[in-house]
């Protein structure tokens, strides 16, 4: 739909189309949603009365593009806009950027075709080498550079001059781009949702066996109120950059911006991006504070901290409506988190604030990043064994990925650990895939050593299934059988948690459906095996094993044998 703004008169005006591309997985889908074009919109509130716009927002795979082109070609005869600008957030969509640039110049040859966003910000000019119909790229954030191109009488010449666009005619200049970031964030806060139609976002939260509140009737929106970080976390898109500023929006404002979309969409959830949402800890405090009369469920997907969190922060949390958190630990050794991630974090944090996190009952889950070049099988023992001695409910355990723009990624270049003529295959970040190979180990060595962690963690040392806390073992290997019908280990612990429920027919079934798929797949064979799991013929005895708590030897050694072949892995 073309919304229209405020302001003068509309034959001055300049139309602007957004195209917000995103790329779904076919299959699992668990946490991995199209989430709302939070960026694009808050460029149109900034922009408010300059233009007229209108969003495009879409998730595809090779299969879609047909549908996707049918709808844009409809689209740009009927609206003429004068600028497109194509939204990429994650690179496992860059596959559609090409057929949107060629098709809009097919259409509208002097439309001015731009594209931005963080997974083709970092590396504007092979971008611009690899799509040779783009005209420009935005560096970073584009509040500021659209406002600035709208303002302009020759959008041409405008991103040819502004130090903010890379264009053409910076490719073979060695100078780079230079950031123009809006510094005043509460201009931007109270984003307008009436640009698109929120009811086509269905949303989902991320499991959580312990809350299941509003999900019948969920109506959760996502709130950025702080931008930049300080710190240079070596596979984060921000560590290959200098700039340590933070901005903040006022938490007055964040308020009334929550009041706003409570009595216009009825929200019941908010979902948080900050980057680094403690890092002003009164701040935040405050906004906790604040928020607990609204009775909402909130959700934190970024790992925060365990360095800005205390017992009172906690409360005020739980008193929010949070009843997730996730806590961005990324290694269990000390000298890989200080070397190798050059995080400012100590491993003593940790226990205090997971302490403190079960106090309220809290589901407590750890960002893990293995495979970091210089990480050896030593430091991944201690990680496995730091895991289990937490006590964390759930762990998401990631491959270390060249992201674009990170030091990991310029490292990888340099010393070959990567192919640089692949630019645009998708990086593991997403998928669980590895792409970096080492001197030490190869890609799908660590894949497969990551996912013997996941396994081991997540599934056999459950921590609610070894604390016998069997009602929460239950949901959670519930739902990953939903997600995942043939994840063998799933139906295995499922199995072991409706035993210790006394749920005896059901824990049969997922037994027999463990048993199957351990034996028609020779991957799932071989991870029971790995873990010592054999199967009986009958079920009685798996049984009488639970419960004597003789069920299976406790992995000590993650490491596996480099020379074997490693079969692509199930899921991420």
């Amino acid at each position: 739909m073309q919304h229209s703004s405020n302001g003068a008169a509309e034959a001055a005006r300049r139309k602007v189309l957004f195209v917000v591309v995103t790329h779904l997985r076919s299959e699992g889908n668990a946490g991995n949603i199209q989430d709302y074009p939070y960026g694009v919109l808050s460029i149109i509130k900034h922009c408010n009365g300059m233009a007229d716009f209108d969003v495009i927002d879409v998730a595809v795979n090779n299969d879609s593009l047909p549908a996707l082109e049918d709808r844009l070609r409809e689209k740009l005869k009927a609206f003429q806009p004068e600028i497109l600008g194509i939204s990429v957030m994650f690179d496992n969509a860059y596959f559609a950027i090409s057929p949107i640039v060629k098709l809009t110049k097919e259409i509208l040859p002097g439309c001015l075709v731009v594209c931005g966003g963080p997974a083709v910000s970092p590396i504007a000019k092979k971008i611009l080498q690899n799509q040779p119909e783009l005209d420009a790229v935005c560096f970073s954030e584009g509040e500021l550079p659209f406002h600035d191109l709208l303002m302009s009488q020759d959008l041409f010449k405008a991103v040819e001059d502004h130090p903010s666009w890379v264009s053409r005619k910076d490719m073979e200049s060695s100078k780079g781009p230079q950031k123009k970031l809006l510094t005043n964030l509460d201009e931007v806060i109270d984003i307008d949702y009436s640009l698109i139609d929120v009811l086509d976002y269905e949303r989902r939260v991320s499991f959580n066996p312990l809350d299941d509140r509003y999900l019948d009737n969920l109506r959760a929106f996502p709130i950025v109120t702080s931008r930049g970080c300080p710190f240079k976390c070596s596979f984060c898109w921000h560590s290959g950059e200098n700039d340590k500023s933070m901005r903040y929006a006022g938490v007055d404002q964040l308020i009334a911006h929550v009041e706003n979309i409570i009595r216009l969409y009825g929200a019941n959830c908010l979902i948080f991006y900050d980057d680094m949402l403690l890092l002003a800890r009164d701040r935040a405090k405050e906004i906790f504070r604040r928020l607990a009369p609204y009775n909402l469920r909130i959700e934190l997907p970024n790992g925060l901290s365990p360095t800005y969190m205390d017992e009172e922060l906690v409360e005020l949390m739980y008193k929010a409506g949070v009843r997730s958190v996730r806590i961005a630990v990324e290694s269990g050794d000390e000298w890989v988190i200080r070397n190798l991630v050059n995080k400012p974090m100590k491993i003593a944090h940790v226990q205090p604030v997971v302490d403190a996190l079960r106090k309220h009952n809290i589901w407590v889950v750890a960002f893990i990043v293995v495979g970091l070049p210089g990480e050896t099988d030593t430091h991944r023992k201690t990680t496995r064994e730091k895991i289990i001695e937490w006590g964390i409910d759930l762990c998401s355990i990631s491959v270390a990925s060249p992201i674009k723009g990170s030091l990991l990624y310029e490292q990888c270049l340099e010393e070959g650990y990567i192919d640089p003529n692949a630019e645009f295959l998708v990086s593991g970040f997403l998928f669980g895939e590895n792409v970096i190979n080492t001197k030490d180990f190869t890609a799908e060595y660590i894949s497969d050593v990551a996912y013997l962690m996941n396994l081991d963690v997540n599934f056999i040392n459950a921590y609610r299934l070894q604390k016998g806390d069997y009602a929460a073992a239950d949901a959670y290997f519930q739902y990953i059988t939903r997600t995942y019908q043939n994840h063998a280990f799933g139906h295995y612990c499922l199995a072991v948690a409706k035993t210790h429920l006394g749920q005896r027919e059901q824990a049969e079934h997922h037994w027999r459906e463990a048993r199957r798929i351990g034996q028609i797949d020779a991957l799932w064979g071989k991870y029971f095996a790995h873990f010592d799991i054999v199967f009986d013929d009958r079920f009685e005895d798996f049984v009488s094993k639970v419960s004597a708590g003789k069920l299976y030897a406790k992995l000590q050694d993650l490491r596996v044998d480099q020379d074997a072949s490693v079969v692509p892995l199930h899921v991420a």
